[in-house]
């Protein structure tokens, strides 16, 4: 309901008095809000109105408090939030007061988008109100849906790809916006207990003076976010639901590659079940998954001895996946992925052979997730994998006959996850993951703890983990490594520190199902910061940090680097955002870039400077900036990167952002081969090269309605390395000059579009029609013609998919009702 001027002037003198006096109505910051829901009987219409009755006599939840620019004051414009709740969900209804409702930013964007130009209000709930774990519910003032789960360490870390099915509708009113949401208890999990008292904490997002306020107090000096939570009582005599949903879905593929002449057709079927086991616990499960419209990987030439991490796109493996994510030793692009003897086919074929047939990414058959956590704050998260038998099909081209080759047999995956929630927002967790190929019996196992202790008043803590990995083959000695690393830090206030020790043996190796680069490494790291976070002179706040770090090999515990790093940030009064940072680096040792065990290699020592900045994104067009630049004297090797990335706005249903990227390296050594010579010594040879890399990227989102989007992504990278001269590399680590007749240099492109239309035409449901287009190409004869280069790109083979799915959301709940009433 609509405040009359003199009682908003009320209001607001109130709030100038208690940031006077720092008292705050009904608010301690030493103690939790709380907030009363009552019972409905009568029915909510989700329309952003609240004209029922039972609104008029709701407990009202408002006092909000910045949590910037002015951390801790009083928002600037007052919020009333009230809670209702029936044997359904829970009803939310949200007034954001403002004087100029026609200033009231509502870009229109897809669901889950993060960073729209548009006020919005969040609902956080923590029904075990245990200080780690949250739902979060987002509704911007253009009508767009969000919803994350939020953990324990910050608003930063969130889960997006979780997505509920709930109501919800924001409407601009003459006296601001308002929301109102209903939150099924089938979207949420919480114990089964008579009386109910959740955590619970609301967002206020001021989009034109980029103000961000809070029911509950969210002091930017203690970290993390659930735990500066309020409490939302009353709620009472319900009983979690029935929690059964299927998403069937349907897709069909026409695709052109550039190894068959003719087009392909293929269509799939299949569908994700959620069933609650138990008012805590979910089954998830995807049977006979389809990931052929999930976004194209930004594919680079990888001039590195190390694997190329890539991000995981796939919403199975993106959603709820907050528990399977501690420790870092499940990488889930494993399941799935290239077979394991991919390359097999394409040796020891006869010279009548040809490949025509190789899978790239083995079969998923199902993959199931039960997790969930208990009144007592255990949770327990539970993964299984099974990928079928890959086989790749080889034709012998004079009698026209066909042989099988298996890349890979059938594969289980698995991962347990044992977490328990402690008091401070700590926690103790056992994990395990296990992988098993049935073809050579074959099996990979990596078992450990992760924890986080902290004190009473959450100033200082101490977490880490430690892992046991184990690999057994059927007819070879297993294997055995470990790793451990721990860090304690002073995580709350002005000035945070914090000691990190990490230490890898040499057959550590968690990567049959998790990922890491290297293993045989001990490093040592202080890092220090000093933040200040209330506003000052010209800017709203400055984040400082400054690390030093010593790092050796595991074994004979040989230097390797050592390394101080500094970065600086602040946000100006005109929200401008502005960085800069350095490194140093002395003389190093890479023991991996040679390739082969016991050789090194002195890099040598460089100097680096860079420096970013970002515009108000509330303006139609802004401007993201980077720069960097770096030297190191012994090779004259110099480097320099620039990143140009302006956003453009047309309207509040179009929107472009694009990206440029270019940096080049001048005069860097790397390496080429390596070999054993006549007289059976060990040859490794590098080479002096000159590398760029220039990447654009182009991003269009055009919003038919707030439910129908049209999505378009083009990305061309281009790197080429050309070698200006060769070298063998001696046991000390340094060059000696030598002749090399080869030509190793390296052209190397990648061109991807992903276009995509997308209508989510009911609650969980889509239909979506994508075309995706790919170009790779590689030579060794270098054109340094951008132009020239990008049109011989595009006129080179390309793979063309065209496809269509269709999901369909099927909650039980539905049909129990419908019987019910019958």
């Amino acid at each position: 309901m609509p405040l009359s001027s003199k009682n908003l002037l009320l209001i607001r003198l109130l709030l100038v008095l208690s940031l006077v006096t720092g008292v705050l109505p009904g608010f301690s910051q030493s103690n939790k809000k709380s907030i009363q829901a009552i019972r409905t009987d009568e029915t909510i219409k989700i329309d952003g109105i609240l004209d029922e009755t039972i609104w008029a006599g709701a407990p009202v939840a408002e006092y909000f408090i910045q949590q910037r620019p002015y951390n801790g004051a009083p928002a600037s414009l007052p919020t009333q939030v009230k809670y209702l709740y029936d044997n359904s969900g829970l009803y939310v209804g949200a007034i954001m007061h403002d004087p100029s409702p026609d200033s009231i930013l509502k870009q229109l964007g897809l669901r889950d988008s993060d960073n729209l130009n548009a006020d919005y209000f969040t609902l956080m709930l923590s029904p075990f109100d245990d200080g780690l774990n949250a739902f979060a519910f987002r509704v911007y003032a253009s009508d767009v849906q969000t919803d994350y789960k939020v953990s324990s360490e910050s608003d930063f870390h969130t889960d997006v790809s979780w997505d509920a099915v709930w109501q919800s509708k924001a409407r601009i009113t003459e006296a601001g916006w308002v929301v109102e949401m209903k939150i099924p208890y089938s979207a949420i999990r919480f114990s089964k207990t008579e009386i109910q008292t959740w955590g619970m904490n609301c967002q206020r997002d001021i989009r034109r003076t980029r103000e961000l306020s809070s029911w509950n107090f969210i002091d930017a000096k203690v970290e993390g976010i659930v735990n500066q939570s309020g409490l939302l009582l009353g709620i009472e005599g319900i009983k979690p639901p029935l929690r059964l949903s299927l998403t069937p879905y349907v897709s069909g593929y026409v695709e052109k590659n550039p190894d068959y002449k003719e087009w392909q057709f293929s269509y799939n079927y299949g569908a994700d079940l959620k069933y609650g086991i138990s008012q805590s616990f979910t089954l998830d499960m995807t049977l006979i998954p389809d990931f052929g419209q999930v976004q194209s990987d930004d594919q680079i030439y990888n001039f590195s001895p190390f694997e190329i991490h890539y991000s995981e796109k796939r919403q199975f493996f993106t959603e709820g996946v907050e528990l399977f994510d501690k420790g870092g030793i499940f990488y889930t692009r494993r399941v799935g992925n290239t077979p394991e003897d991919y390359h097999e086919a394409y040796q020891n074929l006869d010279s009548n052979e040809v490949v025509k047939e190789n899978p790239t990414q083995t079969r998923l058959i199902n993959a199931t997730k039960v997790s969930g956590r208990t009144s007592k704050g255990l949770g327990i998260g539970i993964f299984n994998g099974i990928s079928a038998n890959t086989w790749a099909t080889i034709r012998d081209t004079v009698t026209g006959e066909n042989r099988r080759l298996l890349t890979q047999g059938f594969t289980n995956y698995n991962m347990l996850v044992i977490d328990q929630a402690l008091k401070n927002n700590s926690y103790f967790s056992l994990l395990n993951t296990n992988l098993y190929r049935a073809d050579n019996g074959y099996s990979a196992n990596v078992s450990g703890i992760d924890f986080k202790f902290a004190n009473n008043s959450y100033s200082h803590a101490v977490f880490g983990n430690a892992f046991v990995s184990q690999k057994y083959y059927a007819h070879d000695a297993p294997e055995f490594g470990y790793a451990f690393n721990w860090t304690a830090a002073k995580i709350s206030g002005n000035f945070k520190y914090a000691y990190r020790m990490e230490v890898q043996n040499d057959t550590y190796d968690p990567n049959d199902m998790g990922f890491n680069s290297q293993n045989n490494r001990v490093e040592n790291e202080i890092s220090l910061e000093y933040n200040i976070y209330e506003p000052f002179w010209k800017v709203l706040d400055w984040y400082n940090e400054l690390s030093i770090e010593y790092n050796t090999l595991y074994t004979g515990l040989n230097y390797t680097s050592f390394t101080v790093t500094g970065s600086t940030r602040t946000n100006t009064r005109k929200y401008l955002t502005l960085g800069a940072n350095f490194e140093i680096h002395p003389d190093a040792y890479d023991y991996y870039e040679p390739r082969v065990d016991g050789w090194k290699y002195n890099s040598g020592g460089y100097l680096y400077a860079g420096g970013f900045t970002s515009s108000d994104y509330r303006k139609k067009l802004a401007l993201d900036t980077r720069i960097g630049v770096a030297y190191s004297s012994r090779y004259l090797t110099s480097y320099y990167e620039l990143n140009l990335s302006p956003r453009f706005r047309a309207t509040d249903r179009l929107f472009f952002v694009y990206s440029f990227y270019i940096d080049h390296l001048n005069n860097d050594a790397g390496y080429v081969m390596d070999s054993i010579d006549n007289a059976g010594s060990q040859v490794i040879l590098f080479g002096r090269r000159d590398v760029q890399t220039i990447t654009n990227v182009l991003e269009g989102n055009y919003m038919i309605r707030s439910n129908i989007s049209l999505n378009l992504r083009l990305r061309h990278y281009w790197v080429w390395a050309h070698y200006l001269s060769f070298y063998k590399l001696r046991p000390d680590g340094f060059l000696d000059p030598t002749d090399f007749a080869g030509n190793p240099d390296v052209d190397y492109n990648s061109f991807n579009v992903d276009l995509s239309f997308i209508w989510d035409f009911a609650p969980g449901s889509q239909i979506s029609f994508v075309w995706k287009n790919a170009i790779y190409t590689q030579d060794n004869q270098i054109d340094y013609s951008y132009f020239r280069n990008f049109e011989n790109t595009l006129g080179s083979p390309a793979t063309n998919s065209f496809s269509i799915r269709v999901l369909y959301y099927i909650d039980a709940m539905y049909f129990k009702k419908k019987k019910k009433t019958g």
